[in-house]
């Protein structure tokens, strides 16, 4: 039996039919991606799932008993609830078996015969569910969760809604998370995640034995951790098999198999008219009444849609400047008291393309912001070259007017278009006919972020500044948006999260973290395996010394003179004494070996391999801790 069916679900709002008929069923640990364009329906999908809405049509089905788990889009918190209490109330059923399970586990020492077994059958069966939502380890999950979605230790105490809007919404995915649903919906889930939350995040559900659904733009998130595509256009749910990129070439045979039927119907029924037109009341009329007769039957098939709908966005002409755009001498970046980073010296030249990565709160957008002189640093300088001009493309949108339409922003920044020329440039990024008139404050996100490039293309720039620049946009636009950026002529700076984004367009990373700006020749994945490679590196000095240090306080014990017991002299038994000295031997052995792993390709370029790896050196240092101590005070 599935664990969720929808059947024929419709829904209207007003004139507009969202969904015509969709229909899905989703086995249990299935791994499914929802993809489709901005107001498409996929959030109101969502809602009828989680009984928020209700479709006019169609029934919605979830198996007796699943748990779901969901993230509401406004979360509410307790007043006086910490950040680890909140997340931590995710674990409330598991909590509660843990403790259904001590207490059968102390019935079953006081009973036998009929009894005994059916305690043990119960014993069972609370055990097995309890694995299912990993409630063994409660306290450890909570951390590793909100450590993976990178919130700060030091929040971990704070009253949750104290927190701003885009921790809260962390906190609120950690608390669903943990939880071990038999169905987990995610809608956006990397929106306010930094890349390392959002690497995690993908190794943490391809682990997850549940179902999960996933709304999402992230294009590499898609293609590392589902299975299966569903796309939702123009009202119904089609589904592939594979991942992401396995769902463009099925999508593009599916469409032309669909196109060759439908052309060789539309020929044949051409040539059949014309055969019956020509001989309709000649000696073979009968032969053509019988031919049309034959042609009222044929079932016709629809034109297949291929939807190419997406914003054109030309590429802003680049204003010619001098070879160096800008450069900085002993930069310090922050606000108020609070330095983000220092000592930061860089200089950009024409044509680069930069990606600048981090954690959140690291200082991103503040150096982006002081190098395009929207802020000013804390001290130092920025050096501009000759006719260096910035286009900036802040990720709030806050440059739009909340008092304005589409058509008066953009004609407020550029007073000279005709209105044949106005409506023919926002035309390439989808606003048409009445939808130029829209006041900003009725706009989507994705049409907030669609309408300040609009405006920004129509800049003459000679570099550009662009502060999550795919935010908001879906898969469409994000490929629009790249095609321009990458026959664009000017440099290039970018913060983004959208790791194929970083990959496919920079050739230069700044990491910006701990206080220090840190410059990388390479794209996004270049970067990440030289940064692999260096924590490896790090790892293995720290276990050479404190190697090193064992090995010398060891030494130094068996120098001194033993221990004596009782006055006896006698010392222990000396065959546990040996026994315990081989496994000291044989657990450096093992870590010798696993921290030498760590540097091989087998092992750094596989993400799963290389966290095992990691755990099992955490164990085995912990287990060599413990032996070396006893080893120590042996008597």
């Amino acid at each position: 039996m599935s664990l969720l069916v929808l059947e024929n679900l419709k829904k209207h709002f007003g004139t507009q039919e969202v969904l015509k008929g969709a229909s899905l069923a989703i086995d249990s640990g299935s791994k499914v991606g929802i993809v489709g364009r901005n107001g498409g329906g996929k959030t109101t999908l969502f809602r009828m799932i989680t009984g928020e809405e209700h479709p006019d049509w169609g029934e919605v089905r979830l198996r007796k008993k699943a748990r779901l788990g969901f993230v509401a889009q406004r979360p509410v918190f307790e007043a006086g609830l910490s950040v680890r209490e909140h997340v931590d109330q995710g674990l409330a059923e598991a909590k509660q078996l843990l403790a259904r399970v001590e207490a059968v586990g102390v019935k079953m020492g006081a009973a036998d015969g009929v009894e005994l077994e059916r305690l043990m059958r119960e014993h069972d069966l609370l055990t097995a569910r309890v694995e299912e939502l990993g409630g063994w380890e409660t306290e450890r999950t909570v951390a590793t969760v909100l450590s993976g979605i990178g919130l700060a230790r030091s929040l971990w105490e704070r009253e949750a809604r104290t927190l701003s809007g885009g921790e809260q919404n962390r906190v609120a995915m950690a608390r669903a998370l943990v939880g071990g649903h038999d169905l987990l919906l995610l809608d956006e889930p990397t929106n306010h995640l930094d890349l390392e939350g959002i690497e995690w995040l993908e190794r943490y559900l391809k682990e997850h034995r549940g179902a999960v659904l996933i709304i999402s733009h992230d294009r590499r998130l898609l293609e590392n951790s589902v299975e299966r595509i569903l796309e939702l256009e123009f009202g119904r749910l089609e589904s592939y098999p594979g991942n992401y990129s396995r769902f463009l070439a099925i999508k593009q045979e599916r469409y032309q198999d669909a196109r060759r039927r439908y052309e060789q119907q539309r020929d044949f029924v051409r040539k059949e008219e014309g055969f019956i037109k020509k001989h309709m009341g000649s000696q073979r009329t009968a032969e053509a009444k019988g031919r049309l007769k034959k042609l009222r039957h044929i079932e016709r098939l629809e034109r297949p849609h291929h939807d190419v709908r997406r914003p054109a966005i030309r590429p802003p002409e680049a204003a010619r400047g001098g070879e160096k755009v800008l450069e900085t001498e002993g930069l310090i970046g922050g606000y108020g008291e609070r330095v983000l980073f220092e000592e930061v010296e860089l200089r950009i030249g024409r044509g680069q393309r930069i990606g600048i990565v981090g954690p959140n709160g690291a200082g991103k957008s503040t150096l982006l912001r002081i190098l395009a002189g929207r802020q000013e640093p804390l001290a130092g300088r920025v050096q501009r070259g000759h006719a260096a001009l910035c286009g900036f493309h802040d990720q709030d949108t806050t440059r739009l007017r909340e008092d304005g339409t589409v058509r008066t922003e953009l004609l407020r920044r550029h007073p000279s278009l005709t209105d044949r020329e106005l409506r023919g440039h926002l035309a390439r990024f989808l606003f048409r006919g009445e939808d130029i008139e829209k006041e900003v404050p009725a706009l989507s996100g994705g049409e907030r972020a669609r309408l300040c490039l609009a405006i920004l293309v129509l800049e003459k720039t000679s570099w550009l500044a662009l502060d999550e620049p795919t935010n908001h946009l879906d898969l469409a636009s994000r490929t629009a948006l790249e095609e321009m950026l990458s026959e664009y002529q000017g440099a290039l700076l970018a913060i983004s999260h959208d790791r194929e984004f970083l990959d496919g367009l920079c050739n230069h990373v700044i990491e910006v973290g701990q206080g220090v700006v840190r410059e990388h020749r390479g794209n996004y994945s270049s970067w990440r395996q030289a940064r692999e490679e260096e924590l490896v590196a790090a790892g293995q000095e720290r276990a050479r010394l404190a190697a090193e240090e064992k090995k010398a306080a060891r030494a130094a014990a068996a120098q001194a003179p033993p221990r004596k017991r009782g006055g006896g002299g006698r010392i222990r038994n000396r065959y546990k004494f040996e026994k315990l000295e081989a496994r000291i031997i044989a657990l450096e052995e093992e870590l010798e070996g696993l921290n030498a792993s760590l540097a091989t390709a087998e092992v750094y370029t596989d993400s799963a391999k290389l966290r095992d790896v990691q755990y099992r050196i955490a164990e085995v240092e912990r287990e060599l801790e413990v032996a070396n101590e006893e080893w120590a005070n042996w008597e």
